[in-house]
């Protein structure tokens, strides 16, 4: 295989190419799936938790030796920052019903609250925070949105408006943190985590969830799974996933599939965007199904992965 240095000198016209594997920094990279729709994201809209902008992204790139996917090139954090304070997303506060669904699903996995303390990263409109406090957790979150930490305020809590790495140079620590479907968005990970390590007290858990890359239907679908998409930079499986959580100081506990409770609706709306062909057909689905209707969705591309700071 030729390495990277010698592919840029030989063929220029190519995107750029990364050095090495943002993972395990091995050199054999793989182009596994080429760029698709936009250039640029369409604003802030890309990076909205409802996006429907399934299968347009950068290039996304594979190592041959872990595993690892993610996207190259990457927006700068700068780019991104703002692009996620802009960020509005109505869409989401009308499946409000299903997202404590989900939230009050998944909380059981955290074992009993006791008044322990809780930092949930990416806390969007709060809806977590409600879940946490309703069962005893005493919650804060983190949210880089202005609509979203204004809405997730206007329920009582407190919102840290900051990057992850400017809150863990607090100083504060938590019994809990959270992170749902965040992971994926980070410009650096890994820098993200180990500021997340600091900001778990030793003994305490951290909780993620994100999209399953190494999954059976990921690697079925290929280029057609339609988690690929302009606002997911890594591509993490299960394996991937415990080495940098270990890599950076945790010691991963469990790890499962993750389910998400939508309605019908929205469902449909999301099928017909990631299947575009289809959409005609789906849109007459829509008119006759009732959008109340609740729906638990886990096909095992979605991963839940708990891990614990050692004493």
């Amino acid at each position: 295989m030729m390495d990277n240095a010698a592919r840029r000198a030989a063929e220029p016209h190519l995107a750029p190419v990364p050095d090495a594997c943002y993972l395990c920094k091995g050199g054999r990279l793989r182009l596994r799936h080429r760029a698709r729709g936009s250039a640029q994201p369409e604003g802030a809209a890309a990076y909205n938790c409802t996006s429907f902008g399934h299968r347009s992204h950068p290039p996304i790139w594979g190592c041959e030796d872990c595993g690892m996917m993610f996207q190259w090139p990457i927006q700068s954090p700068d780019a991104l920052l703002q692009a996620y304070q802009d960020v509005e997303d109505p869409l989401y506060v009308a499946e409000k019903d299903n997202r404590y669904h989900t939230f009050r699903r998944v909380l059981r996995e955290l074992g009993p609250a006791k008044g322990r303390t809780l930092l949930d990263v990416g806390a969007y409109c709060g809806y977590f925070l409600d879940v946490a406090r309703e069962a005893g957790f005493q919650p804060e979150g983190l949210e880089l949105s202005r609509w979203a930490g204004n809405n997730a305020r206007g329920l009582g809590f407190t919102v840290h408006g900051v990057p992850l790495k400017e809150l863990a140079a607090r100083g504060l620590q938590y019994d809990v943190v959270t992170l749902w479907d965040v992971v994926e968005h980070f410009a650096d990970p890994r820098e993200e985590l180990k500021a997340a390590l600091k900001l778990v007290r030793p003994g305490g858990r951290i909780y993620l969830s994100t999209i399953d890359a190494g999954s059976l239907l990921a690697r079925v679908m290929g280029g057609q799974w339609p988690w690929l998409m302009d606002m997911h930079l890594f591509y993490f499986g299960r394996r991937t996933l415990a080495l940098l959580l270990e890599e950076v100081g945790f010691h991963v506990t469990d790890v499962r599939t993750y389910t998400h409770i939508i309605s019908a609706d929205y469902l449909l709306r999301k099928v017909g965007a990631s299947f575009q062909p289809a959409a005609p057909v789906l849109e007459l689905v829509r008119r006759g199904v009732p959008s109340s209707w609740s729906i638990p969705f886990n096909l095992g591309d979605n991963m839940l992965m708990a891990a614990e700071r050692p004493l």
